[in-house]
Protein backbone atom coordinates (compact mmCIF):
# COMPACT_ATOMS: atom_id res chain seq x y z
CA UNK A 1 0.00 0.00 0.00
CA UNK A 2 1.24 3.47 -0.90
CA UNK A 3 0.93 6.63 0.92
CA UNK A 4 2.25 9.75 -0.84
CA UNK A 5 4.85 7.76 -2.51
CA UNK A 6 5.93 5.90 0.13
CA UNK A 7 5.16 2.09 1.48
CA UNK A 8 2.76 2.32 4.47
CA UNK A 9 4.37 -0.10 6.80
CA UNK A 10 2.03 -2.10 8.88
CA UNK A 11 1.08 -0.98 12.45
CA UNK A 12 4.36 -3.65 14.57
CA UNK A 13 6.66 -2.49 11.83
CA UNK A 14 6.16 1.41 13.33
CA UNK A 15 5.95 0.16 16.37
CA UNK A 16 9.59 -1.69 15.97
CA UNK A 17 10.91 1.54 14.37
CA UNK A 18 9.36 3.74 16.76
CA UNK A 19 11.35 1.78 19.34
CA UNK A 20 14.57 1.90 17.18
CA UNK A 21 13.93 6.09 17.29
CA UNK A 22 13.35 6.07 21.04
CA UNK A 23 16.89 4.11 21.85
CA UNK A 24 18.71 5.80 19.00
CA UNK A 25 19.03 8.65 20.94
CA UNK A 26 19.97 6.98 24.07
CA UNK A 27 23.85 6.47 23.05
CA UNK A 28 26.83 8.80 23.78
CA UNK A 29 29.38 7.54 21.53
CA UNK A 30 29.65 6.32 18.01
CA UNK A 31 31.11 2.76 18.70
CA UNK A 32 27.89 2.04 20.73
CA UNK A 33 25.56 3.79 18.59
CA UNK A 34 27.07 1.70 15.83
CA UNK A 35 27.11 -1.45 17.07
CA UNK A 36 23.92 -1.27 18.20
CA UNK A 37 22.54 -0.71 15.26
CA UNK A 38 24.39 -3.23 13.45
CA UNK A 39 23.72 -6.47 15.94
CA UNK A 40 20.26 -5.55 17.39
CA UNK A 41 18.27 -2.80 15.38
CA UNK A 42 19.09 -2.79 11.51
CA UNK A 43 18.50 -7.12 11.69
CA UNK A 44 15.61 -6.42 13.28
CA UNK A 45 13.82 -4.15 11.04
CA UNK A 46 15.39 -5.10 7.65
CA UNK A 47 16.54 -9.22 7.95
CA UNK A 48 20.40 -9.60 6.22
CA UNK A 49 22.86 -11.68 5.67
CA UNK A 50 25.66 -9.09 6.17
CA UNK A 51 25.61 -5.55 7.84
CA UNK A 52 28.06 -2.94 8.12
CA UNK A 53 28.95 0.83 8.97
CA UNK A 54 31.25 2.56 6.24
CA UNK A 55 33.77 5.24 6.29
CA UNK A 56 34.67 5.76 2.67
CA UNK A 57 37.53 8.20 1.83
CA UNK A 58 37.48 8.32 -1.90
CA UNK A 59 40.66 10.82 -2.06
CA UNK A 60 42.81 8.67 1.04
CA UNK A 61 41.60 5.19 0.81
CA UNK A 62 43.74 4.62 3.02
CA UNK A 63 41.55 6.23 5.30
CA UNK A 64 38.70 4.02 4.39
CA UNK A 65 37.37 1.74 7.67
CA UNK A 66 34.31 -0.31 8.21
CA UNK A 67 32.92 -2.49 10.81
CA UNK A 68 30.97 -5.28 9.11
CA UNK A 69 28.69 -8.26 11.14
CA UNK A 70 28.74 -11.01 11.20
CA UNK A 71 32.70 -10.30 12.15
CA UNK A 72 34.52 -11.44 9.73
CA UNK A 73 38.64 -11.64 10.22
CA UNK A 74 39.18 -13.10 7.43
CA UNK A 75 37.52 -10.65 5.38
CA UNK A 76 39.34 -7.74 6.35
CA UNK A 77 42.79 -9.36 6.03
CA UNK A 78 41.79 -10.46 2.55
CA UNK A 79 39.20 -8.10 1.08
CA UNK A 80 38.96 -5.21 3.04
CA UNK A 81 42.23 -3.85 1.37
CA UNK A 82 40.35 -4.50 -2.03
CA UNK A 83 37.55 -3.09 -0.73
CA UNK A 84 39.10 0.24 0.02
CA UNK A 85 41.11 0.25 -3.45
CA UNK A 86 37.83 0.08 -5.45
CA UNK A 87 35.47 1.84 -3.64
CA UNK A 88 34.92 4.68 -6.42
CA UNK A 89 33.19 1.99 -8.06
CA UNK A 90 30.27 1.03 -5.71
CA UNK A 91 27.43 2.54 -7.70
CA UNK A 92 25.88 3.82 -4.81
CA UNK A 93 28.92 6.10 -3.70
CA UNK A 94 29.03 6.91 -7.63
CA UNK A 95 25.52 7.87 -7.20
CA UNK A 96 26.14 9.78 -3.86
CA UNK A 97 28.67 12.05 -4.88
CA UNK A 98 26.64 13.19 -7.79
CA UNK A 99 23.73 13.99 -5.68
CA UNK A 100 23.10 16.77 -3.12
CA UNK A 101 20.43 14.91 -0.99
CA UNK A 102 20.97 11.08 -0.17
CA UNK A 103 17.92 9.43 0.07
CA UNK A 104 18.26 5.30 0.41
CA UNK A 105 19.10 2.99 -2.72
CA UNK A 106 19.85 -0.26 -4.25
CA UNK A 107 22.56 -1.45 -6.29
CA UNK A 108 19.60 -2.23 -8.60
CA UNK A 109 17.98 0.85 -8.84
CA UNK A 110 20.91 1.91 -10.78
CA UNK A 111 22.70 -1.72 -12.24
CA UNK A 112 21.13 -4.76 -13.68
CA UNK A 113 22.22 -8.19 -12.07
CA UNK A 114 24.81 -8.50 -15.02
CA UNK A 115 26.23 -5.38 -14.81
CA UNK A 116 26.97 -5.66 -11.16
CA UNK A 117 28.91 -8.61 -11.84
CA UNK A 118 31.40 -6.83 -14.23
CA UNK A 119 32.61 -4.81 -11.64
CA UNK A 120 35.62 -5.81 -10.32
CA UNK A 121 34.48 -4.38 -7.06
CA UNK A 122 32.33 -7.44 -6.95
CA UNK A 123 34.49 -10.35 -8.80
CA UNK A 124 37.52 -9.35 -5.95
CA UNK A 125 35.38 -8.48 -3.22
CA UNK A 126 31.69 -9.28 -3.68
CA UNK A 127 31.25 -12.80 -5.15
CA UNK A 128 33.59 -13.61 -2.36
CA UNK A 129 31.12 -12.60 0.02
CA UNK A 130 28.21 -13.84 -1.72
CA UNK A 131 27.00 -10.56 -1.67
CA UNK A 132 24.00 -9.98 -4.84
CA UNK A 133 21.80 -7.38 -3.35
CA UNK A 134 22.35 -4.10 -1.76
CA UNK A 135 20.62 -1.20 0.20
CA UNK A 136 22.61 1.64 1.51
CA UNK A 137 21.50 4.39 4.06
CA UNK A 138 24.03 7.64 3.77
CA UNK A 139 24.30 9.54 7.23
CA UNK A 140 27.11 11.77 6.47
CA UNK A 141 28.41 13.36 3.19
CA UNK A 142 30.48 15.35 1.43
CA UNK A 143 32.76 15.92 -1.88
CA UNK A 144 35.05 12.84 -1.42
CA UNK A 145 33.75 11.10 2.12
CA UNK A 146 30.88 9.07 2.47
CA UNK A 147 29.79 7.57 5.41
CA UNK A 148 26.56 4.81 5.19
CA UNK A 149 25.06 2.01 6.51
CA UNK A 150 25.28 -1.02 4.10
CA UNK A 151 22.69 -4.35 4.32
CA UNK A 152 23.80 -7.18 2.09
CA UNK A 153 21.92 -10.28 0.72
CA UNK A 154 22.46 -13.02 -1.17
CA UNK A 155 19.33 -14.27 -2.20
CA UNK A 156 16.42 -11.81 -2.57
CA UNK A 157 16.63 -8.25 -3.62
CA UNK A 158 15.62 -5.52 -0.90
CA UNK A 159 11.86 -4.41 -1.22
CA UNK A 160 9.95 -0.73 -1.25
CA UNK A 161 9.18 -2.02 2.58
CA UNK A 162 12.72 -1.95 3.01
CA UNK A 163 13.16 1.53 1.64
CA UNK A 164 10.75 2.87 3.39
CA UNK A 165 11.77 1.37 6.77
CA UNK A 166 15.29 3.08 6.17
CA UNK A 167 13.89 6.61 4.50
CA UNK A 168 12.02 6.97 7.95
CA UNK A 169 14.53 6.21 10.09
CA UNK A 170 17.52 8.34 8.10
CA UNK A 171 16.73 11.29 10.01
CA UNK A 172 16.84 10.19 12.66
CA UNK A 173 20.11 8.75 12.20
CA UNK A 174 21.46 12.08 10.81
CA UNK A 175 20.69 13.81 14.03
CA UNK A 176 22.11 11.24 16.35
CA UNK A 177 25.54 11.05 14.67
CA UNK A 178 25.15 15.14 14.77
CA UNK A 179 24.71 15.19 18.31
CA UNK A 180 27.72 12.47 18.97
CA UNK A 181 29.54 15.44 17.35
CA UNK A 182 28.41 17.77 19.64
CA UNK A 183 28.92 15.59 22.52
CA UNK A 184 32.43 14.85 21.78
CA UNK A 185 33.38 18.48 20.61
CA UNK A 186 32.11 19.54 24.19
CA UNK A 187 34.32 16.78 25.93
CA UNK A 188 37.56 17.98 24.07
CA UNK A 189 36.88 21.63 24.98
CA UNK A 190 36.26 20.30 28.91
CA UNK A 191 39.93 18.34 28.81
CA UNK A 192 41.33 21.19 27.40
CA UNK A 193 40.06 23.82 29.94
CA UNK A 194 41.03 21.40 32.76
CA UNK A 195 44.60 21.19 31.26
CA UNK A 196 44.80 25.34 31.31
CA UNK A 197 43.81 24.86 34.78
CA UNK A 198 46.00 22.29 35.82
CA UNK A 199 49.02 24.81 34.14
CA UNK A 200 47.77 27.70 36.12
CA UNK A 201 47.53 25.39 39.49
CA UNK A 202 43.86 26.57 39.43
CA UNK A 203 40.59 24.84 39.95
CA UNK A 204 37.11 24.79 40.25
CA UNK A 205 33.90 23.58 41.82
CA UNK A 206 30.63 23.78 40.71
CA UNK A 207 28.25 23.52 43.52
CA UNK A 208 25.00 23.64 44.87
CA UNK A 209 24.06 26.84 47.81
CA UNK A 210 23.81 23.99 49.97
CA UNK A 211 27.35 22.82 49.53
CA UNK A 212 26.57 19.71 47.65
CA UNK A 213 29.51 18.94 44.66
CA UNK A 214 27.79 19.18 41.26
CA UNK A 215 30.95 19.22 39.18
CA UNK A 216 34.72 19.32 39.51
CA UNK A 217 37.90 20.01 37.57
CA UNK A 218 41.97 19.69 38.26
CA UNK A 219 43.06 18.82 41.82
CA UNK A 220 39.98 20.62 43.87
CA UNK A 221 39.07 17.74 45.70
CA UNK A 222 42.68 16.79 46.79
CA UNK A 223 43.22 20.70 47.53
CA UNK A 224 40.31 20.82 49.78
CA UNK A 225 40.85 17.61 51.41
CA UNK A 226 37.58 16.57 51.16
CA UNK A 227 36.52 13.45 52.54
CA UNK A 228 32.65 13.17 51.27
CA UNK A 229 32.92 13.88 47.41
CA UNK A 230 29.61 14.74 47.31
CA UNK A 231 29.61 17.93 49.89
CA UNK A 232 31.83 20.92 50.68
CA UNK A 233 33.57 20.62 54.49
CA UNK A 234 31.38 22.22 57.05
CA UNK A 235 33.37 25.36 57.18
CA UNK A 236 33.29 26.08 53.70
CA UNK A 237 30.10 25.41 53.34
CA UNK A 238 29.14 28.01 56.14
CA UNK A 239 31.09 30.50 54.55
CA UNK A 240 29.29 29.92 51.31
CA UNK A 241 25.61 29.94 53.11
CA UNK A 242 26.34 33.53 54.51
CA UNK A 243 25.00 36.66 52.81
CA UNK A 244 27.74 39.04 52.17
CA UNK A 245 27.48 41.89 54.07
CA UNK A 246 28.62 44.15 51.47
CA UNK A 247 27.08 42.67 48.26
CA UNK A 248 30.51 41.54 47.52
CA UNK A 249 31.60 38.23 49.46
CA UNK A 250 35.27 38.10 50.56
CA UNK A 251 37.46 35.49 49.23
CA UNK A 252 38.02 32.46 51.83
CA UNK A 253 41.74 31.49 52.31
CA UNK A 254 42.19 27.54 53.28
CA UNK A 255 44.73 26.01 54.63
CA UNK A 256 45.21 22.51 53.44
CA UNK A 257 47.70 19.81 52.86
CA UNK A 258 49.84 21.19 49.62
CA UNK A 259 49.59 24.84 51.10
CA UNK A 260 47.08 27.74 51.18
CA UNK A 261 44.26 27.62 49.15
CA UNK A 262 42.31 30.70 48.11
CA UNK A 263 38.25 30.27 47.63
CA UNK A 264 36.63 32.54 44.94
CA UNK A 265 32.76 32.20 44.57
CA UNK A 266 31.65 33.56 41.51
CA UNK A 267 27.83 33.91 40.19
CA UNK A 268 26.79 31.23 37.54
CA UNK A 269 23.70 31.28 35.22
CA UNK A 270 21.40 29.18 38.00
CA UNK A 271 20.59 30.96 40.76
CA UNK A 272 20.94 28.51 43.33
CA UNK A 273 24.57 27.64 41.94
CA UNK A 274 28.27 29.25 42.30
CA UNK A 275 31.39 28.50 40.94
CA UNK A 276 33.82 28.08 43.10
CA UNK A 277 37.80 29.00 41.45
CA UNK A 278 40.46 27.38 43.91
CA UNK A 279 43.71 28.91 43.38
CA UNK A 280 47.50 28.20 45.25
CA UNK A 281 48.32 31.19 46.71
CA UNK A 282 51.58 29.79 48.72
CA UNK A 283 53.09 26.61 48.96
CA UNK A 284 55.24 24.98 51.53
CA UNK A 285 58.26 27.01 52.22
CA UNK A 286 61.65 25.35 50.53
CA UNK A 287 63.03 22.91 53.18
CA UNK A 288 66.00 22.70 51.70
CA UNK A 289 65.35 19.93 49.08
CA UNK A 290 67.27 19.75 46.22
CA UNK A 291 66.62 17.89 43.27
CA UNK A 292 68.15 14.59 43.96
CA UNK A 293 65.33 14.13 46.46
CA UNK A 294 62.89 13.83 43.57
CA UNK A 295 61.97 10.64 42.18
CA UNK A 296 63.57 9.16 38.93
CA UNK A 297 59.73 9.54 37.42
CA UNK A 298 59.47 13.65 39.01
CA UNK A 299 62.95 14.36 38.16
CA UNK A 300 61.80 13.04 34.14
CA UNK A 301 58.82 15.38 34.42
CA UNK A 302 61.04 17.88 35.70
CA UNK A 303 63.45 17.83 32.97
CA UNK A 304 60.68 17.78 30.26
CA UNK A 305 59.17 21.47 31.73
CA UNK A 306 62.72 22.68 31.65
CA UNK A 307 62.26 22.08 27.95
CA UNK A 308 58.91 23.58 27.87
CA UNK A 309 56.51 20.61 27.40
CA UNK A 310 53.00 20.98 28.70
CA UNK A 311 51.45 18.35 30.69
CA UNK A 312 49.89 16.74 28.07
CA UNK A 313 53.19 16.79 25.78
CA UNK A 314 54.75 15.21 28.90
CA UNK A 315 52.38 12.58 29.33
CA UNK A 316 53.06 11.31 25.65
CA UNK A 317 56.40 10.83 25.91
CA UNK A 318 56.64 9.32 29.26
CA UNK A 319 53.58 7.11 28.18
CA UNK A 320 51.62 7.84 30.86
CA UNK A 321 48.34 10.09 31.64
CA UNK A 322 48.02 13.63 31.53
CA UNK A 323 46.31 13.66 35.44
CA UNK A 324 49.28 11.60 36.33
CA UNK A 325 51.65 14.40 34.91
CA UNK A 326 49.97 16.56 37.20
CA UNK A 327 50.09 15.12 40.53
CA UNK A 328 54.10 14.36 39.69
CA UNK A 329 53.94 18.02 39.20
CA UNK A 330 52.18 18.77 42.22
CA UNK A 331 54.71 16.83 44.53
CA UNK A 332 57.63 18.63 42.30
CA UNK A 333 56.19 21.99 43.50
CA UNK A 334 55.80 20.78 47.15
CA UNK A 335 59.32 18.74 47.20
CA UNK A 336 61.52 21.93 45.94
CA UNK A 337 58.78 24.65 47.53
CA UNK A 338 58.06 26.43 44.56
CA UNK A 339 55.10 27.87 43.35
CA UNK A 340 55.50 28.10 39.18
CA UNK A 341 56.47 25.79 36.05
CA UNK A 342 59.75 28.63 35.52
CA UNK A 343 60.10 28.24 38.93
CA UNK A 344 61.05 24.09 38.43
CA UNK A 345 62.82 25.07 34.99
CA UNK A 346 65.19 27.48 37.23
CA UNK A 347 66.03 24.78 39.83
CA UNK A 348 66.80 22.61 36.94
CA UNK A 349 69.36 24.63 35.88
Amino acid sequence: MQLDGMTRLLPNEYDLLLNCVVELHSFRSRSALCGWLLDHALPGLIPSDWLSYNEVDLLNPGNTTAILKPDSKAFFEQFFPRFKELAYQHPLIVHQMQSANFPVHKISDFLTQEAFHQLELYRDVYRHMDVEYQIAVTVRLSSSHVVAFALSRKEKDYDERDRAVLEMLRPHLVVAFNNLDLIQNHQTIQNGAELALNELSSATLIVNLQGDILYHTGPAMQWLGVRNPEHLPKEISHWLGREPVTGVRENLRWNSAVGEIQIRALPTSSADRRLLVLSRENTRPSNGASLSDLSRRQQEVAHWIREGKTNQEIASILGISPRTVQKHVEHIFEKLGVETRVAIATRML
